[in-house]
């Protein structure tokens, strides 16, 4: 499912591109109240700025307010966002983020070299795009798939053993 395929993230965007309209008419009826008070006899005498302030107050708050709205939205959007991107899984992306997680304690509250860990089907699909490509043999594939589908051996057994064998290499 892609990025528009949630509804949160729909209504966000469209939240977002109505108050982006509105920020232009906001803008554009301020301009045109502040210029047309130019023409006004009452203002004869008084500085611009204070014509096109006195003119526009009014639609200067309101676009601050739809400015601060839209500021908002946007930041709901890029947040629902990324909790939808997809992450990609890798064994190497996986062992960095373990290391930073040893390096930064409150990082392993955030679980993501679990997010980053390829799971067992992940790990069946490369293998089997590595066949495909003939980068392995046949016996070597059947070797390897007979590896992960080995009932003993489950994902977080696969997990803890790496973790365990980075430790023994790491110092």
């Amino acid at each position: 499912m892609g990025l528009l395929g949630d509804s949160k993230v729909k209504t966000l965007l469209a939240g977002f591109i109505l108050s982006l309209v509105l920020l232009v008419g906001i803008a554009a009826l301020g301009l045109l109240a502040a210029l047309s008070a130019l023409g006004n006899p009452e203002y004869a005498n008084t500085p611009l700025l204070i014509i096109f302030l006195d003119s526009a107050a009014l639609y200067i708050v309101a676009f601050l307010l739809d400015a601060l709205f839209a500021g908002l939205l946007f930041v709901g959007l890029v947040v629902a966002a990324v909790r939808n991107a997809s992450m990609p899984r890798n064994d190497q992306l996986a062992g960095l983020v373990r290391r930073a997680e040893r390096l930064h304690p409150h990082a392993s509250s955030l679980g993501l070299s679990e997010r980053v860990e390829p799971t067992t089907q992940d790990r069946m699909d490369e293998l089997k795009e590595q066949y495909v490509a003939g980068e392995i043999g046949e016996a070597e594939f059947e070797r390897r798939m007979k590896r992960l589908v080995d009932d003993d051996v489950g994902d977080e057994e696969v997990r803890r053993e790496r973790r365990r064998t980075e430790r023994e290499y790491e110092y």
